[in-house]
C-alpha cells in the first residue's frame, strides 16, 4: 500500500512546476490530477469542470476529497485510491485548510508537505501568472491559514531557488521516505 505525498502552499510557491518536474523525474510516484471549477493551464495537471458538474460528481461520491477555496471547487477522484494500491507513493496537489480532512481520510499513509517561497518570489510569480491584480496578490500575500504549526510531522520544502535545484531535494526527501517503508 502506498503513501501519499499531500503537496500545500500557498499560490506562488511553485507547486505546478515541482509537480511537473517530478513527474518527468519519477514517471513510477503518480501525480493525481485535481478536478477544478475554472479553467486551467497547461502547467496544471487538473480537469476542468463545470459548477453543475463538480456538483454532481461530488453528490455521486466520486472524490476522495474536495474543498472550496477562492470562490472555486477542488476535488480529488477516487482513482488515488486506486493509484495508492500499485503505487510505493502517490503526490496530491491538497489544500493546506484541508489538511485535516486529508488526515483523516488517509491516517498514517499521509505525508503532508508545505511548500514555502520568499514572499518577493511568491510576488514575482503571481504577477507573472496574471490570473488576479496587484491588490488580489497583495491580499493572498498576507494571508495565513491557521493551525499548520501544529502539526508536527509537516515538513517544509523551500521552493525559492531555482526549480531545478528544489526539485532535486524534494525528489531526494520523497525517495527518503519510499526507502523508510
Amino acid at each position: 500500500m502506498g503513501r501519499l505525498v499531500y503537496l500545500m502552499g500557498a499560490s506562488g510557491v511553485g507547486k505546478d512546476s515541482l509537480l511537473a518536474a517530478l513527474r518527468e523525474l519519477q514517471p513510477d510516484w503518480p501525480v493525481a490530477h485535481r478536478y477544478i471549477t475554472r479553467a486551467s493551464t497547461a502547467s496544471e495537471n487538473c480537469i476542468t469542470l463545470s459548477e453543475a458538474e463538480f456538483d454532481w460528481r461530488r453528490k455521486a461520491g466520486l472524490f476522495c476529497l474536495d474543498w472550496q477555496a477562492h470562490g472555486l471547487s477542488y476535488g480529488i477522484g477516487h482513482e488515488t485510491e486506486d493509484w495508492l494500491a500499485q503505487a510505493e507513493l502517490v503526490i496530491v496537489n491538497g489544500s493546506r485548510l484541508h489538511l485535516p480532512a486529508a488526515r483523516q481520510r488517509f491516517g498514517a499513509r499521509l505525508l503532508p508537505l508545505l511548500v514555502v517561497a520568499e514572499p518577493q518570489v511568491i510576488r514575482q510569480r503571481l504577477l507573472a501568472r496574471g490570473r488576479e491584480s496587484t491588490a488580489e496578490i497583495e491580499q493572498r500575500l498576507i494571508r495565513r491559514p491557521d493551525g499548520l504549526d501544529s502539526h508536527t510531522d509537516l515538513l517544509r520544502h523551500d521552493n525559492s531557488g531555482t526549480l531545478a535545484d528544489s526539485v532535486t531535494v524534494l525528489q531526494k526527501t520523497l525517495q527518503g521516505w519510499v526507502d523508510k517503508d
